[in-house]
């Protein structure tokens, strides 16, 4: 259906930037607790994901030898 093309969202250090901002002015505002829980699931999701990419980026520059 895609042919060669990788599909998917690249997280980049704004994202992350961003959503911990909003993360933390919800905390330290009068923002209801479900709401700064959500933000910080987001954060943390973002993170994640990000480190995966990274992880997965130096796995398909350094191919694994088989001997």
């Amino acid at each position: 259906m895609f042919g060669d093309r990788e599909v998917g969202v690249e997280i980049n250090n704004d994202d992350v930037r961003l959503a911990k901002a909003e993360w933390l002015a919800a905390w330290e505002s009068d923002a209801a607790n479900d709401r700064v829980s959500l933000l910080y699931d987001d954060y943390v999701r973002l993170v994640s994901a990000q480190a995966q990419q990274l992880a997965d980026r130096v796995r398909r520059s350094k191919p694994r030898l088989v001997e």
